[in-house]
């Protein structure tokens, strides 16, 4: 096919191949050195860092990596030339990755010029806390069962856990496979008063302090309010559980 438009480009007395090589450069994206002399461009990379540092701004936290990359605009945006300042404007979606849209104020010299709709992808990974083995409900995650591990997020405001303190002590409401990440609302703090407890009942009223023994007829947090049992009178009352063993009923 090449040798075919050489001769025709021999028999018409015309450069062929300049005209191809004109074509595919005019194709690539517009370079620096072709703006003209009083107008500026704004790349890609120019977008990437002001929209970063806004999702940074408002979601940042630690143990993150986040990354951006820019699909639209392709071409450099020409502007006038002079003190270029960008500003991201609200965007809807929240934090969340993947494919975003963002619109970035464009001023030159504190004038508004426009308003360019840029399109990225947003990647984040986080280190998390995760099992090392199957957890049951009811099981108080100890420190040995937990590892870190960096895992992609499908959001900057997700609510995994990152510190493994956080998760230590903490007791299983579902079960958790080794190796995935663990949610907060996966685990909650553990009871420090079970049913049938014998616990100490004490009614406070301004000075005074009376403290009868009782029976714990279900199980409660502290600052959670549950049913226990007097037993000097037996009557049922309900209490707030203070500390393990202890119940403070109003007067």
């Amino acid at each position: 096919m090449k040798t075919f438009i050489l001769l025709i480009g021999l028999l018409l007395g015309g450069n062929v191949w300049g005209v191809v090589e004109g074509t595919a450069r005019a194709e690539e994206p517009v370079s620096s050195t072709r703006v003209r002399p009083d107008m500026q461009s704004v790349r890609a990379g120019d977008f990437e860092r002001i929209i970063l540092a806004e999702l940074t701004r408002r979601y940042g936290r630690p143990h993150h990596q986040v990354s951006l990359r820019v699909l639209f605009p392709s071409q450099l945006v020409e502007v006038p030339r002079g003190n270029l300042h960008l500003e991201v404007e609200e965007w809807s979606g929240g934090g969340r990755t993947g494919r975003r849209a963002f619109r970035v104020g464009v001023f030159v010299n504190q004038q508004f010029i426009k308003t360019v709709n840029v399109v990225g992808e947003v990647k984040a990974q986080a280190e998390v806390a995760t099992p090392i083995r199957w957890l049951k409900p009811k099981d108080l995650v100890a420190g040995e069962d937990l590892a870190p591990m960096m895992v992609d997020v499908p959001s900057l405001t997700h609510d995994f856990i990152l510190d493994l303190e956080e998760a230590i002590g903490k007791q299983v409401l579902r079960p958790l496979p080794p190796r995935q990440p663990i949610r907060k609302i996966m685990l909650d703090h553990p009871p420090v008063i079970h049913k049938g407890d014998r616990v100490m009942i004490e009614v406070r009223s301004g000075g005074l302090l009376v403290q009868t023994v009782g029976l714990a007829k279900a199980a409660g947090k502290a600052g959670e309010t549950i049913p226990v049992q007097n037993q000097a009178s037996g009557r049922d009352v309900l209490g707030t559980v203070m500390a393990a063993g202890l119940v403070e009923v109003g007067f």
